[in-house]
């Protein structure tokens, strides 16, 4: 039997990917066979299926996008990680733009002109110091690190819940309502080593990744407080919103949020003392009853030096300066591109 990448230095393509697809369908774990099974489908014609190829194996290993930069990778692994990188911005970079365009809305150049930053398809830098969101980026938008809460109207009656929604928290702790650790146990990244996978610092979740979860229900006082806030939503449903329980002695590190275009809105609940979030350069220590709405698109940490947990409400509101149009814009970006992603196993035929 050839050898399916000997098929592909010998320039047949078609052959190569029809070798290589099935293979790689088997070993979904192996990003150097993603990337030439990829490589082969582009230069076959089959463009859709090489980009779910290209971007399921980026996320298992480092070789598919970034390969490209490694001296002591071979020179053919180089040039075809950056033949995967390359396509893979076009094309995400394009679909952001298409999905915007389609809505047909006025006053969203912004948005159109908005930077995925892990897969934008230009040239781009960070405009404000200590600023640098991870997936995507309103170089346009007014940059602040706090934003005063006067500025939302919602903010002095969900103020007002404070006791019900600490009420409904603390009598969960009492039925040991179980939390879990904000740091999943699988976090390669280094700077998470002392949290990933511990309770020091813990969530419990009501809504995770636009989906209401089960222990929603034991919070009803907490979920109308939340109705008329300003939350994101994807299909209508808040993104996220979830206690996060710091205990005595963590220390959460420096770290750059998602995006400049939402705010982080924090209510706190249970503060004892020696506790605070810095932001940019500045430090602000939470008051109980009292938000604080910031752009964690800043580089930001928290702590607490305290022998008892602190405990805030958080959830995510758009960033003030959107337009409705503007915000409708960027969910639709958002929720196309998921979709990509979900889609991309159907396209080469798993599942």
């Amino acid at each position: 039997m050839t050898d399916p990448v000997a098929l592909f230095h010998r320039g047949e393509f078609a052959a190569a990917a029809e070798a290589l697809l099935p293979l790689y369908k088997q070993n979904l774990r192996n990003s150097l066979l993603a990337l030439y099974a990829g490589a082969a489908l582009m230069k076959a014609g089959r463009e859709a299926q090489a980009l779910a190829v290209w971007s399921l194996g980026d996320e298992v290993g480092p070789v598919v996008r970034n390969g490209r930069n490694d001296p002591n990778a071979p020179p053919d692994i180089r040039e075809l990680s950056a033949f995967a990188d390359q396509a893979l911005r076009t094309h995400l970079a394009r679909l952001h733009k298409d999905v915007v365009d389609e809505l047909d809305l006025g006053a969203t150049d912004r948005v159109r002109d908005a930077v995925w930053t892990q897969t934008h398809d230009k040239p781009f830098q960070f405009l404000t110091d200590k600023q640098a969101p991870t997936i995507f980026y309103m170089p346009e938008l007014p940059a602040s690190p706090v934003t005063d809460k006067s500025v939302f109207d919602w903010t002095p009656a969900l103020e007002a819940a404070t006791q019900a929604i600490r009420s409904e928290y603390q009598a969960a702790i009492q039925k040991n309502i179980q939390q879990a650790p904000y740091v999943p146990a699988q976090t390669p990244s280094p700077q998470w080593a002392r949290l990933r996978g511990t309770l020091d610092w813990s969530s419990l979740h009501l809504f995770d990744k636009a989906k209401r979860t089960p222990l929603a229900d034991a919070f009803p006082a907490t979920l109308e407080a939340l109705k008329n806030v300003d939350l994101v939503r994807i299909d209508n449903t808040p993104l996220e919103a979830f206690f996060s329980r710091l205990k005595p002695g963590a220390h959460i590190p420096p770290h750059f949020g998602l995006t400049n275009a939402r705010l982080t809105v924090h209510l706190p609940l249970i503060i004892p003392d020696d506790c605070a979030i810095r932001v940019a350069d500045h430090d602000y220590h939470w008051r109980e009853g009292e938000i604080i709405a910031f752009d964690d698109s800043y580089r930001h940490e928290a702590w607490n030096r305290s022998d008892c947990d602190r405990v805030v409400l958080i959830f995510e509101c758009h960033h003030p300066d959107l337009s409705v149009d503007e915000r409708r814009a960027i969910e639709h970006s958002w929720t196309e591109r998921q979709r990509w992603i979900d889609g991309r196993l159907k396209t080469i035929g798993v599942g």
